[in-house]
């Protein structure tokens, strides 16, 4: 079985679960793990993805924006040299065009929306706000535009339900992120052979919204509170 060498960029619960796939595929060598943590302020939700990365044995970067200059995240990366792929899931750095060039085959990301619906940073949450019945989880092309990039592999038929808390809908999305990298490193020529453009016609998008979502919010609880607020 062919070896894949990849520098893995993520962070919280969607990060952890970017990272639980990668280590669930044996041809996958993670290289480093490149996170944000605050060491003076441990934050149980914020840490996952650093935790999971040292109880591996994997070396993790802080990227910190506070501690860590663009110049110096930028050569954090590009010191690596033969790496196969740059694999980003939940993260909030800016790739420059010397990143996304490095790796010999593909720098990629999964992106928690059934793109191209949702690009953006909020996608479960407009989902829900707009009455969407179902979600899922996209692994495509990184390119320097946010969530551009052609379609490898999507997961779909997460269903929302009107009881069904935040909390479960972000536990199921976790569940198909883990699932679509270990599916993908089955078998990754194939489906880089097999990638499509996305239709430009469907795209849209997941800004921030004007209220908090609680865990346990219902989505029937969220919609009443995008009302209220006047969310669109």
């Amino acid at each position: 079985m062919e070896q894949y060498t990849v520098l893995y960029f993520g962070t919280w619960g969607y990060g952890k679960a970017g990272l639980q796939g990668l280590l669930k595929s044996e041809n996958v060598i993670i290289k480093e793990v490149f996170t944000k943590w605050n060491p003076g302020n441990k934050n149980m939700y914020m840490d996952q993805v650093r935790i999971l990365a040292e109880e591996n044995n994997i070396p993790v970067f802080n990227t910190l924006k506070e501690r860590c200059s663009a110049e110096q995240f930028t050569r954090a990366v590009v010191k690596h040299n033969h790496i196969d792929f740059i694999v980003s899931c939940c993260y909030d750095r800016i790739f420059k065009p010397e990143i996304l060039s490095l790796p010999d085959r593909m720098a990629i990301n999964v992106h928690p929306s059934l793109l191209p619906k949702y690009r953006g940073i909020k996608p479960l949450e407009n989902a829900i706000v707009n009455g969407e019945k179902e979600t899922g989880v996209t692994l495509h092309e990184l390119e320097k535009d946010l969530d551009s990039g052609k379609i490898i592999h999507q997961i779909g038929e997460i269903k929302i339900k009107k009881t069904n808390t935040y909390q479960k809908l972000y536990a199921k999305q976790c569940k198909a992120i883990t699932l679509v990298l270990s599916e993908f490193f089955k078998k990754p020529e194939f489906y880089l052979a097999n990638r499509k453009p996305q239709n430009k016609k469907q795209v849209s998008w997941a800004p921030r919204l004007s209220f908090e979502i609680r865990d346990d919010d219902t989505v029937k609880e969220i919609q009443q509170n995008s009302e209220k607020n006047d969310v669109f």
